[in-house]
């Protein structure tokens, strides 16, 4: 007598009482955070890196007219 084998539960059909494999989680933190982070907005990074650019170049063109007038 052959007994049947039994089926293996979709990932998505898993019993609660299985821990999810580690190929399951990797998917799902893919899913939620992107793959990497290349694709997070970069947005606030791009501003705070022109606002330094900008504040420097001013600081810099000020200490020329200062360095300017006290030659004078």
């Amino acid at each position: 007598m052959t007994t049947p084998e039994p089926e293996t539960p979709e990932p998505d059909q898993q019993d609660e009482t299985e821990a999810p494999s580690r190929e399951e989680l990797d998917r799902q933190v893919r899913d939620h955070y992107g793959s990497g982070w290349r694709d997070q907005p970069r947005g606030l990074a791009c501003a705070v890196v022109a606002a330094f650019l900008v504040l420097t170049t001013v600081a810099f063109g000020l200490a020329i007219i200062a360095m300017v007038l006290a030659v004078r």
